[in-house]
């Protein structure tokens, strides 16, 4: 190759080299370029969570809202959802649960404070028709003092895979069944009302 070309070709990559450097970019072998391509760093892991649950739960619901061109806003109601979450921590975390085997399943004695008691009764008193309306299981509850007793008892009490089964979800399991919980929450946010399960 001519010495003119030589020195040509090595100022051409000095610069190359000279730019990238001052881009920080950084090449791996075997890495191509195409005309006008230009070099950004690579975008450093954004966060996903939310944070408090309550907080990420509300979150969901305000982009499900939001991306819903027939919402009511004047109907929209996240504080009623707020509290119903309050509530769900209140019963999930803070109620005392005494559990006892009845014929067919199970009793179950949920008390807490003044607050917690009021909480369980509200999200129990709405859940129990629910759980019964899934067929296979009876529920029943009743106001007692500092909260209200639950019990569930399978349809058929001689099957002992059903009672076994109630007998195995206990109180938190049993409440959690049904999946309309989701739903519930949209409802409540469209003001639907903090009892509207929408079945």
């Amino acid at each position: 190759m001519p010495r003119t070309a030589t020195l040509a070709l090595a100022a051409s990559f000095a610069l190359t080299v000279s730019a990238h450097a001052q881009s920080g970019t950084t090449h791996t072998p075997g890495m191509t370029h195409t005309p006008g391509m230009e070099h950004r760093p690579a975008q450093a892991p954004q966060p996903t969570q939310a944070g408090q649950a309550a907080f990420a739960t509300i979150s969901e619901i305000v982009s499900l809202l939001e991306a819903d061109s027939t919402t009511d806003w004047t109907r929209v109601d996240l504080e009623a959802l707020r509290q119903h979450l309050i509530d769900m921590d209140a019963v999930t975390m803070r109620a005392r649960v005494v559990q006892s085997p009845v014929p067919g399943g199970i009793t179950m004695l949920v008390t807490g404070t003044p607050d917690v008691a009021a909480a369980a009764r509200r999200m129990i008193g709405s859940h129990a028709p629910m759980l019964q309306a899934l067929g296979g299981w009876r529920a029943a509850t009743m106001p007692i003092a500092g909260g209200i007793r639950f019990t569930v008892t399978a349809v058929d009490p001689a099957d002992a895979t059903a009672v076994a089964r109630i007998r195995g979800l206990g109180f938190i399991g049993l409440m959690v069944q049904g999946g309309h919980h989701t739903r519930h929450h949209l409802l409540i946010a469209r003001g639907a009302g903090a009892h509207a399960h929408g079945m």
